[in-house]
Order: structure tokens, then sequence, then C-alpha cells
């Protein structure tokens, strides 16, 4: 039996879910200008944006100066190069800055250009690259350039979406289907079950659909696929549903803005209809969402339907 409790948690989302809450346009505005971010600044502690995120991504954090290390040794993970030679270390914006620019940073003001371009408030934003790598990738998105290192393409992808996601930037149409492949590959399972963190949003408010994500927990022999799940207003109209998979979580995106409430239909899975409480047997449950928020963590136990038997799976 799956536990009520399972993944994904609260405030824990996929990369899927995540890159249906951008908004899709085609790039737009005027002329790239790269000066319009301010990137490097110089921190409270005397350093560039960028000597900070060379001195955090060393192995030896010993300094030689207030802002240089002494040992130096970097891991480039889109290469896999381990670097000795701070010449060949360069460090990369996850979103280059160009992109940023034509999927909505042009629009902002100086400081949240600024902001954008100087984030160090997570691990994702600024990375530490081999300085050819930063080179041959330049402004591509993921439509036209991954890592060399194919074990990496499911958290490149992941890390994309997830700055995006944070800053309100669109993707176009053929970014959107490079990364929705890689997010939603059903070979091994491994990147659509892979859990992202809700990032907080580095602009407010924010932008594009909204997505509700959760389990299910289920008697033995349930199957769940034949669970359905569905999503309504706050006129009681259903606006979205779906099926839980077999791994027993589902994923109801694109949602308007609004207040929701979710319902779970046992069908033929042999468990009986309920709607999400936030308290076992309680009364349904209200959901807010704002543009381009996810509910996570939205799970119930499913409970076998009267003089029910579980389904039998086709053999």
């Amino acid at each position: 039996m799956v536990s009520p409790n399972r993944y994904p948690f609260e405030g824990v989302t996929t990369g899927k879910a995540l890159l249906n809450t951008l908004v899709r346009q085609a790039p737009e505005g005027p002329e790239f200008d790269e000066s319009a971010f301010e990137y490097p600044t110089v921190g409270p502690d005397g350093c560039t944006t960028r000597e900070r995120v060379i001195i955090d991504g060393a192995s030896e954090k010993t300094l030689a100066s207030p802002c240089t290390v002494r040992y130096p040794q970097w891991v480039s993970v889109w290469d896999a190069n381990v670097l000795v030679d701070p010449d060949d270390v360069d460090v990369a914006h996850m979103v280059p800055l160009e992109e940023a620019w034509y999927s909505g940073a042009w629009a902002w003001t100086a400081k949240q250009r600024r902001d954008f371009a100087n984030d160090l408030s997570n691990s994702y934003s600024l990375r530490v690259l081999t300085a050819s790598t930063n080179a041959e990738r330049g402004s591509s998105d993921p439509a036209r350039w991954w890592p060399t290192i194919d074990g990496y393409r499911c958290n490149y992808a992941a890390e994309w979406v997830w700055v995006k996601a944070r800053w309100n930037l669109t993707v176009d149409s053929a970014e959107y289907e490079a990364l929705m492949t890689e997010l939603d590959e059903a070979d091994s399972n491994y990147c659509r079950d892979k859990p992202v963190y809700v990032p907080d949003l580095g602009l407010s408010p924010g932008r594009g659909p909204a997505s509700i994500i959760g389990g299910i927990g289920a008697p033995s022999g349930t199957l769940y696929s034949l669970v359905g799940v569905q999503a309504y207003d706050a006129n009681h109209a259903l606006v979205r549903e779906t099926r839980v998979r077999v791994e027993g979580n589902y994923e109801l995106t694109g949602l308007p803005p609004g207040n929701y409430t979710v319902k779970f239909l046992g069908g033929s899975s042999g468990t009986s209809d309920q709607w999400y409480s936030d308290l076992p047997g309680g009364p349904r449950t209200v959901i807010p969402l704002k543009a381009g928020s996810i509910a996570s963590g939205i799970t119930v136990g499913m409970i076998a339907a009267p003089g029910s038997e579980p389904p039998v799976p086709a053999r």
C-alpha cells in the first residue's frame, strides 16, 4: 500500500508540472542589451557575483586573497570536467541573459534585471562551467543545446524550468517541446518522477497557468490508473480531469487562477469516490491557486467501496 503522504509532498513538484505553469509564446522584445543586467555586482564582502560563485563552487575554499581560492579545483557538471586552472573556469547563467531578455526580461525594471543576473539565493541560477563549454552553449535554449553528459540532461531540464518559473519567464514552442520530451520520458520514469522544489518567485505577481499535483494511497490490489481525478472551480464547474498514473501520482496542469476542489473517482478500481480534505473524512477543502502557482501534496487514501472486489489485472 502506498502511504497517503507519498510523493509529491507539499512544496515539491515535478519538472513537467512546473513547465506547464510557464507562459508559452514566441520570443519578443527590442534588441538585446547585455549592459541592462548590471552583471556582475560587488557584494557586501567585496567580491563580485562571479568571484563568489567560483569560491562557492571550489572543492577547497581556502582563500589566497579575499576573493580568490588558494587550492583551486572545480567540477563542471554539464561536461563532467574537473578544472584546476582558473583560466579554464567560467560562470554560466542557467538561463543565459539573452534568452532571459527575449523571454520577458526586456520589460523588467533595472533592479529586477540586476537581481536576476546576480541571483545567489540558490544553486541553480549561476553555475561553474568549463569556459569552452559555456562559449559553445552561448545563448542557446534546450531546443538547440544540451549538456554533453546524457545523464545530466534531466537535471539540466529541471533546473532550466525552475529558473524560468522563479522569474516568470516564457518558453517558446520548440523550447517547450524539447523540455517536455526530457521531463516526460517514460523509459525509466526517472526524470518524470524526479522531485523538484517549488521555487520562490523572484517576481511577483506570478504569471501563467497553475497546477495541482499529488498522489493516492489505495487498498492492496487497486489499479491506480483506474482512479480518475477532477478539479472543480468555485462555481462547481469541472475544469480539468486526469487519471492517476500506475505509480500512484497525478498532475492537474494548465489551470486558470482561482479556488478549486478536487474529487477522486474510484470508478472500476473498487474504491469509493471522495473529495480531497485536509481532515480525514472532513469537508472538501478549497485549494486557492494564484497565477503560475503549484499546490502539491494533494493526496488521499482511497477507501474500498462496500462489497467491492479489487480488479484483476489483465494478462
